[in-house]
Formats: C-alpha cells, structure tokens, sequence
C-alpha cells in the first residue's frame, strides 16, 4: 500500500537529513498552549524540539555576483517592497525554515517548509508589536508549526492563522513573495541581494535537507489523509484561498504551473465572485495571481514576453511586474491587489483543503 511505501522510505529520509529528528507520534509535546484550532490528533513531534531547526535572525546577504553556490535550476524566495529587493535560496531555507528579516523597513519573516514546499511571507508586527518567529519542531499534515516569541503561540503555515495560545485565531498578513529557479531570478533582479551561507551554522548547504529524491518521487514523511490522484503529489501548483480564515472548509482553486505555456501565460478567471488574473510560466517556473480590479476599473491582461521582471500589458497600457507593479503607463506606481496565495505540493494543497478546484487550461 501507498501509507506502507511512504513509512518505510522514512528513515532513509531521516539519514540524507542528518538530522536527528524521532519522528514520533506524541501530540502537542512541545506546547503548554491549551487547546488548538486545529485537530490534536494529527500534530506530530518532528524530533528537534522548540529551535531544534534554527532560524535565522541575523541574516547576511551579498549583491547576485558574488553569488556562486546555487545552481541554475535550484528555486528561490524572492520579496520586494520598494526599491529593497532580495532572494532567498530553497539551500538554505532547507535548513532553517524561517529566517527574520525586514524589507523596504517592513519586518516580515519568510516562512518555509520543505515538505510541504510551500515558501510563505509574513508580517511580523502583530497587534503593533513587532516579533521573531521560530520553528516550534511540531507538523500538522506535514506542514510547519511556528511559533512567534512574543507570545509562545504556535501558527499554521498554511492556514496562515494562529492555531494555540494567546494569539490563536489571529489571521497573519502576508508579504507577497514570488517563487522561481535561480536563473530567471537572476534575469528578473540581477541587482537584487541574495541571502549567503554566512548563517553562523554549519549545514550543507550544497545539498538537499531531505535529499534530492523528496523533490519528485511520492514519498512523505508522515500520513496524508486525503490522499488525491488528479496530480503527482509534489506536483508544484499555485493555490488561491478564498476565505479568511483559512480552514479545511476553505474555497480553494489551484493552478498547475507545469501546464502553463512555456512563455508568459496570463490566465484571468473568476473565483468565489472575484475577478482575478494568474500569471505564470512553466519554463521560467513561476505563477503570481492578483486582483484584476483596481481602483473600481476592471482590467484585462495580455501576456508581455522577453521583458522580466515585465510579465503583463493591460488595456489601457499599463506594463505590470512580476510582484503586481504598474512600471509604466498611466498607472505606474500604482499595485494591484495580491490575492491570498502560495505556491506549494499538491499533495499537501489538497490535504488541507480536500474540497478543493483545479483550474482547467484551455486548449490554444
């Protein structure tokens, strides 16, 4: 059976980490946060404990030309606000999850789980008081549990909601990030900076935390409870959530960006009653999704090739970014609206919302 395949393959996974995670089964051990929003029954201990998996709180950077340790197709986190525009590598997200930053003045904290594959970012002031987050070492549906240190209370990453503690029930605000291979990155913002290895701890950073072969085979750590066939489960989608807060009875439509047009696709759709546009490219491996109303005009979109970070033109024209920017016409400096979005695993997409939709691409 599929459960017995993914429990056997296990511990090998464990080895290639190098990590020295039990993977044991006790609910909540590391919490003394009362109830959760989310069922108790399925929090696993990952092993490492509260900060077993550091963050990073002090992150260095250096300019994309100084940067040699990732390769071409390895993917990055990318934020902007402003002029401030930096990636992060999957290499080293990998080994810490979370890394507390700021961009343009703004603290966020980037949010990842690679074995969900889901990069998330977050504000991190709360209540008007600015926080750090770190990994709290628990996994709800093979998901990352953070935890923030103000208040001890531990968040979903990909319900984006406290889930226990003080904070519980608290909808985070998110900083819009942009997942790509390292190569259209570097076309996209060859000015950018770049997140280093300079972390104050020693990983492996040329490697993969969870080994090369978690990427593309079937294999999950931990159970999936809805476990879903319409598409390979590490198969990379870009999924909207159409109701806050984030729960399994979530509208959720997801948008497959292997099927995308090898060029710039510009999809524009309607979802829950709100006009939207996804653009995305399966060759340069990215997918955005924005509202397509802005400022009570409707707009309409046509793709924009050969221009990054330049993805769309509008009727009016208008030239949009990759991060939902007008760069040019009539409404430069204006930004449309980020819908409540990411970009992650199928099968953990449709884990957490198993009613979910899977936009259907048109034939050319």
């Amino acid at each position: 059976m599929k459960m017995n395949k993914k429990i056997t393959q296990f511990g090998l996974i464990l080895l290639t980490m190098g990590l020295a995670l039990t993977a044991c089964d006790t609910t909540g051990s590391s919490s003394d946060n009362g109830e959760w929003l989310i069922p108790e029954s399925e929090i696993r201990d990952g092993g490492p404990g509260r900060d077993g998996i550091p963050s990073i709180d002090d992150p260095q950077f250096a300019p994309v030309e100084e940067i040699d340790f990732i390769v071409g197709d390895r993917l990055v986190v990318g934020v902007k606000n402003g002029d401030d525009v930096k990636a992060y590598p999957h290499q080293i997200l990998d080994w810490h999850e979370i890394v507390n930053d700021e961009v343009g003045g703004t603290p966020f904290a980037l949010t990842y789980c690679p074995l969900t594959g889901t990069g998330i970012g977050w504000h991190r002031e709360i209540n008007g008081s600015v926080t750090e987050f770190g990994v709290s070492g628990l996994l709800f549906r093979n998901n990352l549990i953070p935890f923030d240190r103000n208040t001890d209370s531990e968040w979903s990453q990909m319900q984006l909601r406290g889930v226990s503690g003080e904070l519980s029930g608290t909808n985070i605000e998110r900083v819009d990030v942009i997942e790509t291979n390292w190569s259209t990155w570097k076309e996209m913002y060859p000015d950018s900076e770049v997140l280093t290895t300079e972390t104050g701890f020693s990983r492996n950073y040329q490697g993969f935390a969870y080994g090369s072969s978690y990427l593309n085979n079937s294999t999950t750590l931990f159970p999936v409870n809805n476990e879903d066939d319409r598409l390979h489960e590490k198969e990379r989608v870009h999924g909207i959530i159409a109701n806050t807060p984030a729960s399994e009875d979530s509208d959720v439509k997801v948008y497959v960006i292997s099927r995308m047009d090898q060029g710039v696709e510009v999809i524009e759709d309607t979802f829950q009653g709100i006009e939207h546009v996804v653009v995305g490219s399966s060759s340069l491996n990215f997918a955005a999704s924005f509202e397509r109303t802005i400022n009570g005009t409707l707009l309409n979109f046509q793709p924009v090739e050969d221009a990054l970070p330049v993805v769309m033109e509008d009727q009016e024209g208008n030239r949009w970014d990759i991060f939902g920017n007008a760069v040019s016409g009539p409404r430069e400096g204006q930004q449309l609206t980020p819908t409540r979005s990411y970009t992650g695993y199928w099968f953990a997409w449709a884990d957490f919302f198993p009613d979910l939709e899977i936009y259907q691409q048109q034939d050319s």
